[in-house]
């Protein structure tokens, strides 16, 4: 369970990557919502089918789309191309925190 340990280091790197991008005072109320509904969806499936490669991709693919879904509810789809490459590089900078900590 170390890959899903330092959810404030994730919290606070996800909200850094593309807030440039995205920047307001929402921004971090909506990364917090992003990281609440989906590390608990993530521990749950890891704790349930086990930490393969197998594994994780399909559900980081899976939580890109579901934070893709809660950034356009606090922004609206009028910036629906950038929220989506912004939970892109959510999850990748998530992803690749978590092996890091696991390191």
């Amino acid at each position: 369970m170390a890959f899903v340990g330092g959810g404030r280091k994730n919290i606070a790197l996800e909200h850094a990557a593309p807030a440039g991008w995205v920047g307001s005072r929402r921004w971090m109320r909506a990364v917090v919502a992003v990281n609440l509904a989906t590390h608990p969806l993530f521990t749950l499936a890891l704790a349930h089918f086990g930490m393969s490669l197998s594994v994780i991709l399909p559900c980081e693919v899976a939580i890109v789309f579901l934070e893709w879904v809660i950034l356009l509810s606090f922004y609206g789809r009028y910036c629906a191309s950038r929220l989506f490459f912004a939970s892109i590089v959510m999850n990748a900078t998530s992803y690749l925190t978590g092996v890091l900590i696991s390191m």
